[in-house]
């Protein structure tokens, strides 16, 4: 269905190599994940083989893409603009260039929990909840004709029940899936086949590795070649440095010796001698020079809350009693009721479209005209607060002081920006780079209060355990929505489901 050789993609300004040689034969039926660091060329890739145009602007390649499939579909990271401003109606029942599966729509909207009925409403897309603008558009695209799927970051957002359903969905189908995710459970229930972009020496060379594993066999077997290599490459080393000061010792006697010999035929000898021990050291340096590599991984991030004084434990953070949450257009919820103290760390769910992204907001309100705590905000929305045409650098040291610069770009560097990304537009960036320089000026705030939507939403596998336990040993308050299982398990100690009567206590199995 889908021959990719030799496939090398270059970034047009800094001429810095995103994915090098790859080689990938996709099958029918393949579930082809592709993992990587966040700014690694995961979308970039996905929507080179999709349609060169996507990228052209930005990347050029080299290689060759052949297709054999007929009928694509493809689900972006963000809803397109275009699409944002359509009714739901319009959605649905104006585009006639789109050719749907009627019976189908109406059975996954029942699946998914999504009234079709509101398929006619007027209401825009803009103006839905992330979670629900993901399930309109999979709702719609899964209801076309295609066989092939590109999904960019199809778990973001979406509530626990339909995780689920998307998971088993893929699993099951007959027909292939390319798919971009950094949820480690979505890529242990989906993924057949596994396609690692790394960028590794300082982010200075591309690395691309292909598999026919499942993640978690995958990820096993990984750290167990590496572990593997690095225990044979150092010993090794260890063995050629006892061998060359061995053959040191050697080479100074004979020198020794040859200096003190005064006596021709000896000296004969001794000077044979040292032509074995000179040519000996040669095959000994050259053996040196085959070693087993050393293996590399891309450096984890590194990011800490400093100089944070600790709450105290009984300090009344926030006290909702009966609240309704209402927008313009409907109620939400009703008799919300909320306590929250000194260090908790609490965690929202829900269906999608409850309200949990608006009850955060107005959380946020209410906490930010307080004077005796400093609230910082994770939106789920990253250009909330992100500007496209803006760079890191604009966003983190506003005022342009080069020794402020300097130290920005250090705490970029942590978070393995290099110093070319760091003055990239954001809209360039990925949507991880983004939830980085979001994370980042929270840590520079230095808040005692934290209110985050979905705050490992992006990161990737090898950068969540870093954010968790960055988020985990915080020394302030935390309310988070999320849905991500391993976040709620190791950072909440509190759970709560928003409902349309309020919040109700949940049991998540630790």
């Amino acid at each position: 269905m889908l021959q990719i050789r030799n496939l090398t993609i270059t970034h047009l300004k800094d001429l810095k190599e995103l994915v090098k040689d790859l080689s990938l034969t996709v099958n029918q039926g393949d579930k082809v994940a592709i993992i990587g660091e966040e700014g690694n060329g995961k979308s970039t890739l996905l929507k080179l083989l999709l349609d060169g145009r996507l990228v052209s602007s930005y990347v050029s390649y080299s290689g060759q893409i052949d297709k054999s499939y007929t009928a694509a579909v493809y689900l972006p990271q963000q809803l397109p603009s275009e699409d944002a401003q359509l009714t739901l109606n319009d959605y649905f029942f104006a585009d006639f260039e789109t050719e749907l599966d009627y019976a189908k729509l109406y059975r996954y909207a029942g699946e998914l929990n999504f009234d079709s009925q509101r398929f006619a409403s007027q209401q825009q897309l803009s103006s839905l909840s992330g979670g629900e603008k993901l399930k309109v558009q999979l709702i719609k695209k899964l209801a076309s004709d295609w066989d092939i799927l590109f999904l960019d970051e199809p778990s973001n957002d979406l509530d626990l029940e339909t995780l689920t359903w998307l998971e088993n969905f893929i699993s099951h189908s007959q027909r292939t899936v390319l798919f971009v995710s950094h949820d480690e459970h979505f890529l242990a229930q989906a993924a057949t086949k596994i396609v690692h972009l790394e960028r590794i020496k300082k982010k200075q060379e591309a690395r691309t590795s292909v598999k026919s594993l499942d993640y978690e066999n995958y990820r096993q077997q990984r750290q167990e070649a590496f572990e593997k290599q690095d225990k044979l490459a150092r010993k090794e080393r260890e063995e050629h440095a006892k061998t060359m000061e061995k053959h040191r010792r050697v080479k100074q006697s004979v020198e020794h010796t040859l200096r003190n010999t005064h006596d021709a035929t000896a000296g004969r000898l001794v000077a044979k001698k040292m032509k074995n021990v000179l040519s000996q050291g040669k095959r000994f340096e050259k053996a040196g020079a085959e070693m087993t590599e050393i293996p590399t991984q891309e450096d984890a991030i590194s990011l800490h809350f400093s100089d944070i004084e600790a709450l105290p434990l009984t300090k009344r953070i926030l006290k909702l009693e009966g609240m309704k949450l209402e927008t313009d257009e409907q109620q939400l919820a009703e008799n919300l009721t909320l306590g929250v103290c000194g260090q908790e760390k609490i965690g929202l769910i829900g269906a999608n479209g409850a309200g949990k992204s608006t009850l955060l907001k107005k959380i946020w309100k209410i906490l930010r005209e307080r004077t005796d705590i400093r609230v910082g905000y994770m939106p789920q929305h990253y250009g909330d607060l992100l500007t496209d045409e803006s760079s890191p650098l604009d966003f983190l040291a506003p005022s342009g002081d080069k020794s402020h610069e300097e130290k920005i770009l250090t705490h970029l560097a942590s978070l393995q920006f290099t110093r070319d990304e760091a003055r990239h537009p954001i809209g360039q960036l990925s949507g991880g780079q983004k939830a980085k320089l979001l994370l980042l000026k929270l840590v520079l705030d230095r808040p005692n209060v934290l209110l985050l939507d979905e705050p490992t939403r992006n990161f990737s596998p090898t950068s969540q355990p870093q954010v968790r336990q960055l988020l985990a040993t915080y020394p302030g308050a935390i309310i988070a929505v999320s849905h991500d299982r391993i976040f709620l398990k190791e950072v909440c100690q509190k759970i709560y489901r928003l409902t349309e009567t309020g919040l109700e206590d949940v049991e998540f199995e630790k």
